[in-house]
């Protein structure tokens, strides 16, 4: 039994140093600073996201995605044969994103995440996990797509240039990397799609996490323990679902669980954290459940952020009886 975190930390604080990023972009495009000393004040910021999140106790950390300007923006950046098209609301937040074009055939080679992911491994001293988008949700996303014509190819075609990240991830040294995929649950009619396109993704051999959020998972839990990865991600906070109450279908992949409300203020108690991993415990063994925040904490102010890392932390201690000072993790 673990801890983790899920997508981007908040990047923007007020409280002190907390806004150095937002004035370096700024200054950055006014042509004040180059490239270069803004890349270094993201390292910053990125070490600094690390830190909080160890501090807070969380067993397996990601990078805090702070280079991330949406979930598309890296390779949209870096792929050949895609760009940064028009903004638009992800989802029903209240954050934007550029969704991507799709200009000529995507091709990669394989080193857009691994930057980032170098830089986590020489600052963390837990475990650390990467991340890449998912391919359906890509695809759904995708403003234009002048090339594949329908939503079968641009998907696959996507999954294998998501491949082609993971087999750089891996080689780069990670041990685990979640793909974030809400339209996975969203659109459960293409949960077929969906399988074919993770099947290409775990040819990559590097260990899976899919990540879903935002939608229950209700209609399509037993499709999820069919699909080829190691974990799997359910949103329990974010809408009504019976979930909680199934786990049981998952009979060989690990499942992080979302119970921790990642858009909502509310700051949950330590009794109602601890409460739904008693239940959680009572369906799957404790090497194969880990508890999460719902999605990245980008959509709260970084203090509320923090403050719910904590809740976490404190509620899995409680619901293993465990002390304040005692560590969470019990899974080898």
């Amino acid at each position: 039994m673990k801890t983790t975190v899920i997508g981007a930390f908040p990047r923007i604080a007020d409280e002190p140093g907390g806004q150095e990023l937002r004035r370096a972009l700024h200054r950055f495009d006014r042509g004040e600073i180059d490239a270069d000393a803004l890349d270094r004040v993201f390292d910053a910021t990125t070490r600094a996201a690390i830190g909080e999140l160890e501090h807070a106790g969380i067993d397996v950390v990601n990078d805090g995605q702070i280079r991330w300007d949406d979930l598309f923006a890296l390779p949209a950046r870096s792929w050949d044969g895609v760009s940064r098209g028009p903004l638009e609301r992800f989802y029903d937040t209240n954050t934007y994103f550029r969704q991507p074009v799709i200009e000529k055939r995507i091709s990669t080679t394989g080193r857009t995440f691994v930057r980032d992911f170098d830089l986590a491994r020489s600052i963390a001293t837990r475990e650390l996990k990467a991340a890449v988008p998912g391919p359906l949700t890509f695809a759904t996303l995708t403003a234009e797509d002048r090339v594949y014509g329908d939503l079968e190819k641009r998907t696959l075609a996507i999954a294998d240039a998501l491949a082609e990240e993971l087999r750089g991830l891996k080689a780069a040294g990670a041990p685990l990397v979640d793909v974030e995929d809400p339209a996975v649950v969203q659109l459960p009619q293409h949960i077929d799609l969906a399988r074919e396109a993770y099947a290409r993704l775990a040819s990559a051999g590097v260990p899976i996490a899919l990540q879903t959020y935002f939608f229950p998972s209700d209609r399509v839990l037993e499709f999820l323990a069919g699909i080829p990865v190691d974990q799997v991600g359910i949103d329990l906070r974010s809408r009504e679902t019976t979930a909680l109450r199934r786990l049981d279908v998952f009979t060989r992949q690990t499942v992080v669980l979302g119970i921790v409300d990642a858009r909502n203020t509310r700051l949950e108690t330590v009794s109602e954290v601890a409460q739904q991993i008693e239940a959680a415990l009572t369906l799957l063994p404790p090497e194969r459940v880990w508890f999460a925040p719902t999605t990245g904490l980008e959509y709260l102010p970084h203090d509320i952020a923090s403050k719910k890392l904590a809740v976490l932390v404190e509620g899995a201690r409680a619901a293993l009886g465990a002390g304040a000072g005692a560590p969470v993790r019990v899974a080898p």
